[in-house]
């Protein structure tokens, strides 16, 4: 059966900000296996009356607890007739755009094993990484929010990505946290930023504060002022899904270009 997957701070965020009917349009999940996820996680949940006085400014959000210790990601089972109906939908511009470039035979769609010829970035990354004291300058370098030992799938994942946009008219270049910014080929600028999940350690007898510790499960987030979509290591893996990944900047560049123009015509 298939799942839709939420971290607590998503799940949290998502019941305090929308109806329930909404949520579970959405999504094509149940609204009482959100509201057990909740429970699971220990996320306040709205009810009926507060999610009214919520909308309109009447009440304030509760805090998620700080003594919640459990799981930090939950799946949550779509219904059955949610998944049958969506495999005869109609094709969307998002389906559409990911066909083209996967029928693209040319595109550069897969992860190498090791790195090939990378580019710049990759490069001076690889070369500041193999600097053992690490004083070497850092410009022109990437960072990698993930552990030592997964550095060099990161690069390799970053170097096919960054290939794949050139290869689509599209540039990558550092921002100023030397995660990454990407130009569309439409003059529109998107945020990128790769992390590795994190997962909390229930605390010791003895402890004062928990740990965290990684997870080796991949995150690539975009982020274009106030809109923010992440993709993460799930059934299908981020190599997996470079042309997801490329079709979504694309359709984001457009719409934005497009709202723009509208909004420098009146």
């Amino acid at each position: 059966m298939e799942k839709v997957f939420f971290t607590r701070l998503e799940l949290y965020e998502l019941v305090w900000k929308f109806p329930m009917t909404q949520i579970t349009k959405h999504y094509g999940v149940s609204s009482m296996k959100i509201k057990n996820a909740c429970e699971k996680m220990q996320i306040p949940f709205p009810g009926l009356n507060q999610q009214i006085k919520f909308k309109n400014n009447r009440i304030g959000k509760p805090k998620l607890p700080l003594t919640y210790n459990g799981i930090q990601q939950i799946g949550i089972l779509k219904k059955a007739y949610e998944i049958q109906f969506r495999k005869i939908v109609k094709s969307t511009p998002l389906l559409d755009l990911i066909k083209d470039i996967e029928r693209d035979l040319q595109a550069p769609l897969k992860v190498p094993d090791q790195l090939i010829n990378p580019v710049r970035s990759i490069q001076n990354t690889v070369s500041y990484w193999g600097n053992k004291d690490k004083k070497k300058d850092t410009n022109g370098i990437l960072y990698l929010n993930v552990a030592p030992q997964n550095i060099p799938r990161a690069l390799r994942l970053m170097d096919a990505l960054i290939k794949l946009l050139k290869y689509r008219g599209h540039r990558f270049e550092q921002n100023p946290y030397k995660t990454g910014i990407i130009f569309m080929k439409n003059e529109i600028e998107i945020d990128l930023n790769l992390r590795e999940a994190l997962k909390r350690i229930p605390l010791q007898v003895d402890q004062d504060t928990s740990e965290c510790v990684q997870t080796g499960v991949f995150i690539l987030q975009i982020r274009k002022d106030l809109y923010k979509k992440e993709w993460r290591d799930c059934k299908i893996s981020l190599e997996n899904n470079l042309a997801r990944i490329i079709a979504t900047l694309e359709l984001i560049a457009v719409e934005e270009k497009r709202w723009k123009e509208a909004g420098n015509s009146i």
